[in-house]
Formats: C-alpha cells, sequence, structure tokens
C-alpha cells in the first residue's frame, strides 16, 4: 500500500497551483520531456525555475544562455583532494535536454534561474570509490532495470527499458497537454521509485540530495509567487520527497561553499550515449536530435514517416560516402519493414528499436555474419559526431584555449569528433614536425587526442630512421575534460608538459628512483618530442648527476648511447640550441671508463647485458662519436680489464674488440678460443663462454678471422656423441647471435670443411625447440649404441657411422 500512496500522491500533488509551485519530472536529455517542459514554462510564465544541477555551477548559466554557446556541452566539476587523485565530473547538455530547454526559455522571458543539487564536490566525494575516470553529475540507472521495468517490457513486449520509455513516452513528443504528460512521467517514475527497495535509497546521496533541493524549493518559495510560480525541473525519482519540500529539507540550507573548481566545456554525443557508459540519458543521441529537430522545425507533433525516410536516406548517404552503398530497393525493404514492425507494436510509426529490425531484416536477408557490422554502422550514424561549441567569454580555461588555437593553426580538425588519420613528414616540412610535437605534448598529457599508430618511436629506440609518422587524432570532450585536469601544471601546452614531466621526475625520487637513468632520459626524450626546449636544463642536469653516482656499468654505457642519439638526431629529437648535451655526454663516457674496471668482479648473471654494454660501445666509438670522447681512453680500460683476469665471456668480448678496431692481431682471437675449448674446465659448456663472448660483440667474427671457425670446428669434432648432447643447448644459445644469414653461411663453412654442403641439411626447414631437439639427438644416440650393443650397426647404417 504503500507504493500505491506513493504513486497517487505524485498524481495528484505535482502541480499546486495554490502555492504557486510546478513540479516538471522529466527523464535527462529527453526530448519528449523537453517539449513538455516548453511548453509548460510558455503557459504558466513561472517567476523562478529551479534545476536539478549542482547548485555551485550556477555561476556558468549565463555562459550557457550566451548566443555563442551551442549544444552539446557540458560543465566540468574538478576537486583536488588531501589524498588520492584528483576528481573529475561533468554534467552535460544537448539542444534535446529539458534542463537546456528550461534555462533558454526561463531567459526568453526573464524569469529567475538556479540550479538547486547538492554541490559538485559533495556530489563527488560521494561517488563509489573503485570507480575511475570523470564521473556524471546525472545519474538515473533505475529507469532501465529493476522488477518494475522488466514487468512492463514483458506487458508490452519491449526489449529493454530504453525501448519501454520510447513506446511509452517519446511517441507523444509535441502533445499539447503538458499537464496530462508530465503526470504520466511521474506516476511512472513514481512507480519506479515504490519498487526500490528503501534501504537501497538511503544508501546511496539520494536523502542528502533531496533534503538539499528540498531547501532550496522552501526559500524560492518564501520569496513569494506574486510575479509568477516556481517551476523545479527536476529528474523523476525525486519528485515524491519534493512534493513537500518543508518536511524534507528539515533544517538542512541551501548552498553552502564548494571546494571544486568548475568550466563549462565542449562535449560530444559520443560522450553521451547511454550504452556508452554514461549515467543518464538515452543511447545514440543523435538519433533523439533528429526527432528534436524534426518536431522544433514542425512546431507540432512529428510525422514518423517523414522522420524515418529522412534517417534512413542519411544512413545511406554516408554509408555511400564511405563506400558501403545501400541499394535503393533495400532503403526501401528496411522504411517498409520498420512501419510494419511498428504498426504491429501499437505505435505511431517506426522507432529507434523499429529501425534497427527493419535494418536487419532488409540488409542481411537472413545472414547472420554480416549482422554486427551493419549494425554497428547503424549505431555509429545515429550516435552521432557533433561537438559543441563554448562562448568565448565563458572563462574557457586557458589550457584549453591554447590547445584548440594550437591544432587550428597546424591543420588539426576539432570541429567535431570525427576520428582521422594525418602522415606526417618529420624531417622535410617544419609544419609537420610542428604538428608532431603538438600531437607529442598531448600524448605526453594523458589527453587521449592522438594515437600514433606508424613510424619512428624514439623513446625506445626503434625504427628511428623512418621519415613519416602517422597518427589517428580526435578531438573529444575527453580532451577537453584532461586538458583541464592537466591545468595543475600550467596554463598552456608546454608548461604544463613540462609540469607533468617534473611530476613524474619527482615521483620517481618519492619511489626511490632518483638515479633510475632510462626513466630519466625517457623523460628527457618525451620533453623534446613535444617540443620543449630550455626549459629541460633542468633534465640534463639531473641526468648528469645521476650519471655521477652511477655503479651500474651497463645502464651507463645504455645512458651515454642515448645521449648521443639525441645530439646526432636531426628531427623531432633534435635539440634546441640552449641544451648542451656533449658535456654529459662526455660525463657518460668518464663513468663508463671508470666503472669498466668493476667489470672483472662482474657475478655470472650479470655478465650478459655487459656484454650488450660492450658491443653498443665499440660500436658508438666506431662512429663519428668518437671525435667527441678520447676513445683510446676506453681502449685502455679494456686492456686493464683483459689484465685482471675477468670471466671467459668478458676475456672472448674484449679480445674481439680489440681484434676489430686492429689494436689486438687477428691471431689472439683463434689462439684464445682453442685454449678454452681445449681447456680444463671439469664441464664442457664452460668452454664456450669465451665463444658466448665474441658472438656477442662481433658475430661476423667467427668466418672473417682465420682459425676462428678451424678452433670450433675441432671442438666439436673431438666431442663424443654424450658430450656433444651435453654440449648442444649451450651452443644453440652461444649461436643464437646469429642472423638466419649469418648462421646459414657458417653453416656452409662448416659443412664445406667435410666434403658436404650447408643444402643437405637445410633442404627441409622444421619449426623445432630446443627441448625437443636434446630429446631427438639423445634418441638418436640410445638407438645406435643398443645397435652397436647387438652388432647390428652396420647392418642399419650400412657402415656409415
Amino acid at each position: 500500500m504503500q507504493g500505491e500512496a506513493v504513486i497517487h500522491d505524485v498524481r495528484g500533488r505535482l502541480f499546486q497551483p495554490e502555492a504557486g509551485f510546478y513540479l516538471a519530472p522529466i527523464r535527462h536529455h529527453s526530448p519528449a520531456c523537453a517539449w513538455a517542459v516548453q511548453a509548460m514554462i510558455r503557459d504558466l510564465k513561472p517567476a523562478r525555475i529551479l534545476i536539478e544541477a549542482p547548485h555551485d555551477l550556477s555561476h556558468l548559466i549565463p555562459h550557457l544562455l550566451a548566443p555563442d554557446t551551442v549544444p552539446p556541452v557540458a560543465m566540468a566539476s574538478l576537486l583536488d583532494q588531501k589524498s588520492g587523485p584528483r576528481l573529475a565530473a561533468y554534467y552535460p547538455f544537448c539542444s534535446h535536454s529539458p534542463e537546456w530547454v528550461a534555462l533558454r526559455e526561463g531567459a526568453a522571458i526573464g524569469a529567475e534561474l538556479r540550479f538547486v543539487d547538492l554541490g559538485s564536490d559533495a556530489k563527488m566525494k560521494a561517488s563509489d570509490p573503485k570507480e575511475t575516470g570523470p564521473q556524471a553529475l546525472v545519474r538515473e540507472h533505475g529507469f532501465d532495470s529493476g522488477d518494475y521495468v522488466r514487468a512492463l517490457c514483458e506487458r508490452l513486449g519491449c526489449r529493454d527499458g530504453f525501448e519501454l520509455w520510447d513506446h511509452l513516452f517519446e511517441t507523444r513528443i509535441g502533445d499539447g497537454d503538458w499537464r496530462r504528460f508530465l503526470g504520466d512521467v511521474g506516476t511512472y517514475c513514481a512507480a519506479l521509485r515504490a519498487s526500490t527497495p528503501e534501504d537501497q535509497i538511503q544508501q546511496g546521496d539520494d536523502p542528502k540530495r533531496e533534503a538539499h533541493m528540498a531547501a532550496c524549493i522552501r526559500d524560492a518559495l518564501a520569496q513569494g509567487t506574486s510575479e509568477g510560480p516556481v517551476i523545479c525541473v527536476i529528474g523523476g525519482f525525486h519528485a515524491w520527497p519534493l512534493l513537500t519540500p518543508e518536511a524534507t529539507a528539515g533544517d538542512v540550507q541551501a548552498g553552502g561553499r564548494s571546494e571544486a573548481s568548475s568550466y563549462l566545456i565542449r562535449y560530444g554525443y559520443k560522450d553521451m550515449d547511454a550504452l556508452m557508459g554514461y549515467g543518464a540519458g538515452l543511447p545514440q543521441p543523435a538519433y533523439y536530435q533528429a526527432l528534436w529537430d524534426h518536431v522544433e522545425a514542425r512546431e507540432t507533433a512529428p510525422s514518423w514517416p517523414e522522420l524515418a525516410q529522412d534517417l534512413v536516406a542519411g544512413f545511406a548517404a554516408e554509408m555511400r560516402r564511405n563506400g558501403h552503398a545501400i541499394p535503393v530497393p533495400a532503403q526501401v525493404e528496411l522504411l517498409r519493414s520498420a512501419e510494419t514492425l511498428a504498426q504491429l507494436r501499437g505505435r505511431p510509426g517506426a522507432l529507434r528499436h523499429d529501425l534497427f529490425d527493419g535494418l536487419t531484416s532488409s540488409l542481411l536477408k537472413g545472414e547472420s555474419s554480416g549482422s554486427d557490422v551493419w549494425r554497428d554502422r547503424f549505431v555509429q550514424f545515429l550516435r552521432g559526431t557533433a561537438l559543441g561549441d563554448v562562448s568565448d567569454g565563458a572563462g574557457q580555461p586557458p589550457i584549453v584555449a591554447d590547445a584548440r588555437a594550437r591544432a587550428a593553426r597546424l591543420r588539426f580538425t576539432v570541429t567535431d569528433g570525427q576520428r582521422r588519420e594525418r602522415s606526417l613528414d618529420l624531417r622535410r616540412k617544419p609544419t609537420h614536425l610542428a604538428a608532431s610535437r603538438f600531437a607529442h605534448a598531448l600524448a605526453l598529457l594523458d589527453t587521449g587526442f592522438a594515437t600514433r599508430n606508424g613510424g619512428p618511436d624514439f623513446v625506445n629506440g626503434l625504427q628511428t630512421g623512418l621519415l613519416f609518422e602517422h597518427w589517428e587524432y580526435a578531438w573529444s570532450p575527453h580532451v577537453e575534460g584532461q586538458l583541464i585536469e592537466a591545468a595543475i601544471h600550467g596554463d598552456s601546452l608546454p608548461s604544463a608538459c613540462l609540469g607533468k614531466l617534473q611530476a613524474e621526475r619527482a615521483a620517481l625520487a618519492e619511489n626511490g628512483r632518483a638515479d633510475d637513468l632510462p626513466s630519466l632520459i625517457a623523460l628527457f626524450k618525451k620533453g623534446l618530442l613535444a617540443g620543449l626546449s630550455d626549459e629541460l636544463d633542468s633534465f640534463l642536469a639531473e641526468i648528469a648527476s645521476a650519471i655521477n653516482r652511477s655503479a651500474d656499468f651497463p645502464g651507463t654505457a645504455r645512458a651515454m648511447i642515448d645521449l648521443h642519439s639525441i645530439e646526432a638526431s636531426r628531427g623531432p629529437l633534435s635539440l634546441p640550441n640552449g641544451l648542451a648535451i656533449k658535456p654529459v655526454m662526455q660525463q657518460a663516457f668518464s663513468r663508463v671508463i671508470y666503472l669498466c674496471d668493476d667489470l672483472p668482479n662482474m657475478r655470472d648473471e650479470a655478465i650478459p647485458p655487459c656484454l650488450t654494454a660492450l658491443r653498443l660501445m665499440s660500436e658508438l666509438l666506431r662512429s663519428d662519436a668518437a671525435a667527441a670522447v678520447e676513445a683510446e681512453r676506453f681502449k685502455e680500460a679494456l686492456d686493464r680489464v683483459i689484465k685482471a683476469d675477468p670471466a671467459p665471456e668478458l676475456i672472448g668480448a674484449i679480445t674481439a674488440i680489440g681484434v676489430e678496431s686492429g689494436r689486438r692481431a687477428e691471431h689472439e682471437l683463434p689462439d684464445l678460443l682453442t685454449a678454452q675449448l681445449r681447456g680444463s674446465a671439469p664441464d664442457l659448456p664452460t668452454r664456450l663462454a669465451g665463444l658466448r663472448g665474441v658472438l656477442a660483440v662481433s658475430p661476423s667474427l667467427l668466418w672473417t678471422v682465420a682459425g676462428v671457425l678451424d678452433a670450433l670446428d675441432e671442438f666439436l669434432n673431438h666431442l663424443s656423441d654424450t658430450e656433444f648432447l651435453e654440449v648442444l643447448p649451450h651452443l644453440r644459445l652461444a649461436l643464437s647471435a646469429l642472423n638466419p644469414r649469418e648462421a646459414d653461411q657458417v653453416a656452409e663453412a662448416l659443412s664445406r670443411r667435410h666434403g658436404g654442403s650447408a643444402g643437405d641439411f637445410s633442404v627441409h626447414h622444421h619449426d623445432i625447440a630446443p627441448d625437443e631437439a636434446a630429446a631427438g639427438a639423445a634418441m638418436e644416440l640410445a638407438l645406435r649404441q643398443s645397435l652397436a650393443a647387438d652388432r647390428l650397426e652396420d647392418w642399419i647404417t650400412g657402415g656409415q657411422a
């Protein structure tokens, strides 16, 4: 009975002319509700209009009403917490939002306009801490779930709450009787509330919100209604507690100081789509915008066949532009099917769900394989790509204005949310380089504006010789929201990028990684890619300090290589004139020389990265970088390492470097390998250590230096089958340093020594894992031993062992 009482109470007391008070229960972003609110305001001419929106955003109302503000737009609110991440939330408007219509119509008659919900800061604090990303300041999930909605859907043959709402209410857009329409909406919402468990309502923030809204209504009514009534445009779920604002408000005071900062920003339809995660409104907002525009143009109820024809024709035109033409007979069949289904379902014309069903029957012909493709195309069409605009006087955050101005100068389209591709010639076109730096700057700020999907990766040092960068980009409300969040670092794009890099550097220090050279250099590279210049001086100083303290030979060598690649770069990583990187590179070189003396004391597990570092240093010092440092110092340091009797891998690597540079005689390399391979090490794999060192720094020496292959061949020939199986995995690991072509060269050279050809062994290629190859070889050995024990070996093999 309590539920029935709520429903009857709402139905009977939404409009209280004796008190000069009218509630307009609505569903957010509903065109039919917007039409009814418009008619209500024009009829009643209220003195004050109260709207369910955070009260601390009221200062944005003049900017919402500015002639050059074009929806979709959103009020964005940011809250800095003492502990925890910064919170962001949005309250969007589109042309068919009842709240937007209430603002416009109210301004037209000179009504006082107020927002009456809890402050955005309170609503953000009350949100689920598990939620990530921006929050919606309006929510109404109750319209689409729950026992009441499911029961009505089953009774009326609707698939979900969205279809149910369209069937019951959007079909009535243009209805001249706003009292009856809003009364029906209020009844429907009262039933939703009555079917919601009371403890669920009490656990959320609804009671606090409703108490605050009731206090605002109480204050508005206290000002008197002689000049006109008070209208409150409210989410229908909250109508019942607001019927008696004095009782609901209690001693709650309206208003209060907010801890959040707020702005008016552009918004887009994708972000307002209820099926994309938005917490209020209806799916595919471009469909409802088309419905609203159609009714506004007619100034009366829609011509449903005409609206359906316009939508199908628009979809067909877009598909044709995209290379997916829809034959005219299929378009006719789509319309016929949709309108027939709508008639069978008791509707005045084809609604959104009917159009989808018509598409399925007309374009797919029973083939399910293309269903998802065509439905996805239709979803995207009905979702729309519109992006609003904000008045120049709206106090747009400086960083957003700066980013948009730069984007326009660099020929990035920011007038809609359409995703586009762009290729940039980095080294030959200065304007393309500037566009690349802009895209990298927005990527640094995590705006989601652009994604690099091809071209050189300078941060990780991959494919840096490529000339073109390939990007996908789209301007969206998320981009503006992220820029607003980045404003904590600076009010312009360069200052925000620099602040973000400094924050990341500070985070490294807080986590005990102040001397993390790879991370510091990565930050420095990101700054260069974003177009920062002399501002990066402090990062170079940090890198220099970290180098001075480094005890990591491979890491320091890698830092020197990176610094040289930056110093020598032409294009995105090219240095501004004010940054002196050569002294830091020389400093890194001196530190590498110093750390060389620690190589003889390296643990076994630390040796492989040291071999890689030795190879990189050797290659660098054979390039033009040698002119910037005293290369002879490195060679002298390696001589000291050899004399200190380091691990065999290091001896092999350093000997190879010496032979390759001409500092050591060629015969030293085969002599060393012969001595190690014949050595007295108890386990055979250890004898391969020197070979591993050689191959790690210069694989080509295996076949370019006389005697090296001889040493390896002699070693292998003197192994028994059991010894060969023991050494095979380690040999495979050592030879993995060779690329396929080099491996073929070695195989051919070894085969010729024994009167064969590498082709005898490589005609058939099989992808065999190392452990499987070892198991196969062991099985072959066991078979041979068994045959030999039975004196059958000659019979099986024909005398060929």
